[in-house]
């Protein structure tokens, strides 16, 4: 018998009170019996759904036989390095139209998925799926390649057991992908983006970067005119190596998928549809690096966040020090940013303009300025003289400064320069 949360005890002990057999099936079964938590649950009743309705009553309908019920609890991240997660359980209780057996011929593609647990019977398992689980051998359950031309997603469902689990592909499953891979381009985007996300962050995120390249899935993640220059080959070949490496972050890890495609960055990242604010954090990824590598003092470090911002700086931080570790790059910078970053925290260096002792108000009343976006503009550029010297942060210092800047169109474009004497 599997383990099970305490809501899935729950729900299964209501329906057998109410004398009706429950079954739990799929990729729940092949979790649990893997060691981990699942957080969503299939299960199967001969209880009608109008009975299952009145039993659960803050069930979620989704047509006619099945009611979800929702028992998870939203945990947003609190850092940008941090993913969001979910506490608790999904439960889809399901009306079976027939026998079980009947059922998980039809709902599921792999022999894995296709056994059901009973509460007090032995386990319904008609393609032999325990013993695959225990091997981690995906096998299908009936006419693979009739299924895929059905449903192409099939191939990225297949690739998650490879990339969460460590599964093996069956001859006749490795072969029915290889041939049908250029279907999966047809697929919706978004449904494939999710499928890419929950994998690329599994613990054998490289074995299934590895099986995406082999059996021609690439084109599907970042298009058909995005194909790898030998370099490029050779940066992707060393992530699958190492991004196992990594931590479970997974926009982290894509980010570093896309940085092989070095050439075609831009593309690749647009093919598939992030939200705003993931690929606002990807595009910017390829300009920003390299800037970030080149801040090896405090007026640089200071400088670059200011002009990306807190969430961009910690993102192109993380991102520069998981290099270090699939590239086995020298680590020397990241110690020094970090050092040189904690000593600014400590200091309450100023960063950005509220840190200023003087606004854009203060500009406008001393008369320099009667334009609210000039000074703006002006405190922008007060910015580079604090950065430099924070000593610079004192209200008759600054408002000269903007005076002067305002005046001289030439000292304040040479404002960052420091002169040789």
């Amino acid at each position: 018998m599997i383990k099970k949360p305490d809501e899935i005890k729950t729900i299964m002990k209501t329906l057998t009170d109410a004398g009706y057999d429950v079954y739990c099936a799929g990729q729940c079964i092949v979790a649990t019996e893997l060691g981990e938590n699942p957080l969503d649950w299939d299960i199967y009743t001969d209880c009608p759904q109008d009975k299952v309705r009145q039993l659960f009553a803050d069930g979620e309908p989704l047509g006619t036989r099945t009611t979800r019920l929702d028992y998870t609890t939203f945990v947003p991240s609190t850092h940008i390095n941090e993913p969001d997660r979910y506490d608790g359980v999904i439960a889809d209780v399901v009306t079976l139209k027939g026998k079980i057996e009947k059922q998980l011929a039809e709902s599921y593609d792999f022999t894995c998925e296709a056994v059901a647990e009973h509460p007090v019977k032995a386990f319904v398992d008609p393609y032999g799926g325990t013993k695959d689980i225990r091997i981690k051998l995906l096998r299908p359950v009936g006419d693979i390649d009739a299924a895929i031309r059905k449903n192409p997603l099939i191939i990225m469902k297949a690739l998650r057991y490879v990339g969460l689990y460590n599964f093996d592909l069956s001859k006749e499953l490795y072969e029915s992908i290889l041939k049908n891979a250029e279907l999966l381009q047809s697929a919706d985007k978004e449904e494939i983006l999710y499928e890419f996300y929950e994998t690329i962050n599994g613990n054998h995120a490289g074995k299934f970067l590895k099986m995406v390249k082999g059996l021609g899935v690439l084109p599907a993640l970042i298009g058909n005119n995005t194909t790898p220059l030998p370099r490029e080959k050779k940066d992707f070949d060393i992530l699958c190596e190492n991004i196992d490496k990594l931590k479970h972050i997974a926009l982290r890890r894509m980010c570093l998928f896309y940085l092989c495609f070095d050439k075609k960055y831009k593309d690749a990242v647009q093919f598939l549809p992030h939200d705003e604010e993931d690929l606002d954090l990807l595009l910017s990824a390829k300009p920003l690096l390299p800037k970030l590598h080149f801040c090896s003092d405090d007026t640089s470090i200071k400088g670059f966040i200011y002009r990306t911002g807190w969430d961009k700086y910690n993102f192109m931080d993380k991102v520069a020090k998981a290099q270090v570790i699939v590239y086995d790059y020298n680590n020397q910078r990241c110690v020094g940013r970090d050092a040189i970053l904690k000593e600014i925290l400590l200091q309450h260096q100023p960063i950005f303009t509220e840190d200023l002792v003087i606004d854009a108000d203060d500009i406008i009343e001393a008369g320099i300025t009667d334009d609210p976006e000039r000074a703006e503009a002006l405190l922008d550029m007060l910015m580079d003289v604090v950065h430099k010297d924070m000593r610079n942060n004192e209200r008759d210092k600054l408002l000269k400064l903007a005076k002067s800047y305002n005046k001289n169109k030439l000292r304040a474009a040479f404002r960052s320069v420091s002169w040789l004497r």
